[in-house]
C-alpha cells in the first residue's frame, strides 16, 4: 500500500498542458464519487509547488493564512473547483485545448452532470477553463494560473480572485 502513496501526490505532467488539466479533471471525477478514502486533494504541497503558478500559490497561501488568523477550521466550505458541497457522480468528461495565437493558454474541461433525482432527465453540464502559463524559459512546462468556472448566467467565477478575496481581513 505504501508504494501507491507517491503516485497519489505526484505533480501532474506539466510538459503537456492537456494532460495537466486532465489530471485535475480526473481528481474532480474521483471526488464526485464520494467514496470512503477516495478524496483526491487539489492543493497539496507538491501540487502547489509543481502544478500552479507563483501568483496562484501566493493567493492560496495568503487566503490560508487569513483563514488561520480568523480561526476558521477550513479554507473552503464547498469544493473549491466545482463550487458544489455535494454532487452526484460525474458522467463523461471532455478536455480540449482552446488556445489560439491571440489568447492566453486556455484548456477547457466539460463535465456531464447526470440528473440526481432518479428520473431520466438529461442533467446538466459544468464547464471549467484552466488558464495556464509557461513556467520555464523554453516555454515547454505549464502551470495553472487560474481555474475559471462558468456560472449559469454565462459569467465566470475565478478561483484565484476568490482566494484573493478570502485573503482580506
Amino acid at each position: 500500500m505504501l508504494f501507491l502513496l507517491p503516485a497519489l501526490v505526484q505533480p501532474a505532467s506539466a510538459n503537456d498542458r492537456v494532460e495537466l488539466v486532465r489530471a485535475y479533471a480526473d481528481r474532480i471525477v474521483a471526488n464526485s464519487l464520494d467514496e470512503p478514502d477516495g478524496h483526491q486533494a487539489y492543493f497539496t504541497e507538491i501540487q502547489l509547488l509543481n502544478d500552479f503558478g507563483a501568483d496562484f500559490v501566493s493567493a492560496y497561501t495568503k487566503a490560508l493564512n487569513a483563514a488561520r488568523m480568523r480561526r476558521e477550521v477550513s479554507l473552503f466550505e464547498e469544493d473549491p473547483v466545482t463550487g458544489d458541497a455535494n454532487r452526484c457522480p460525474i458522467g463523461n468528461v471532455h478536455v480540449a485545448d482552446l488556445t489560439r495565437p491571440d489568447t492566453r493558454i486556455m484548456v477547457e474541461a466539460r463535465f456531464e452532470l447526470p440528473s440526481c433525482n432518479g428520473d431520466s432527465g438529461s442533467g446538466s453540464q459544468m464547464r471549467l477553463m484552466f488558464i495556464l502559463l509557461t513556467d520555464d524559459a523554453a516555454g515547454m512546462r505549464f502551470v495553472i494560473d487560474d481555474i475559471l468556472r462558468e456560472r449559469s448566467d454565462g459569467s465566470w467565477f475565478s478561483l484565484k480572485a476568490s482566494l484573493e478575496r478570502l485573503a482580506s481581513p
